[in-house]
């Protein structure tokens, strides 16, 4: 189930990435450009994630997302974000950095949602044992932007490189389901 739930992820991803790839209109290196803007955010997440063999505990984490520099699409912006949370359920923690490019379309003045994939890192224990992972993951978000004010929901699925940690747990892989509140510079 794991793999399938991983292909349809990727493939969906694969083909909204084509589709937008294939648009004309793309502006290289914006950030270069007169009237480029940051759009920096930086939120406190919380949130409930499901680590496949170890159960659900409660997610926290912190959120740094700005524009893209290097690529503005046609229809939609590209955000890159940068999160940095932790897991605990009993015996078992993780940490997890990830960068997570979304692709995000606005649907009204102030609400925009998107997504995308993302490559992370995963340092995860269980008990006195402890793996150094690498991930991958796909995300997506619904977003509210209100002058300084920020508010996103968003759901992510996380692959981890199945290293054992334990005798019968192999990775950390995991469902993510989380509120963001923070603020616009």
């Amino acid at each position: 189930m794991k793999y399938k739930l991983a292909a349809l992820a990727f493939f969906s991803t694969l083909y909204m990435s084509s589709s937008v790839m294939a648009a004309d209109n793309w502006e290289w290196f914006p950030a270069g450009k007169d009237g480029w803007k940051s759009d920096f955010t930086f939120a406190f997440q919380a949130g409930s994630m499901d680590v496949k063999n170890i159960g659900t505990g409660e997610f926290k984490g912190v959120e740094f997302a700005l524009n893209c520099p290097w690529f503005c699409a046609p229809g939609g912006n590209l955000r890159q974000e940068f999160h940095l949370g932790s897991y605990k359920n009993g015996n078992a923690s993780l940490t997890t950095f990830e960068i997570n490019p979304h692709y995000m379309v606005p649907l009204s003045k102030n609400w925009s949602v998107g997504g995308g994939p993302g490559i992370g890192y995963v340092h995860g224990y269980i008990g006195d044992k402890e793996a150094n992972m690498s991930s991958f993951q796909v995300t997506g978000d619904i977003d509210y932007n209100q002058g300084n004010f920020f508010f996103g929901v968003g759901a992510r699925y996380q692959n981890t490189r199945n290293k054992e940690i334990v005798p019968g747990v192999k990775g950390m892989d995991n469902w993510l389901v989380s509120a963001k509140v923070g603020l616009n510079f």
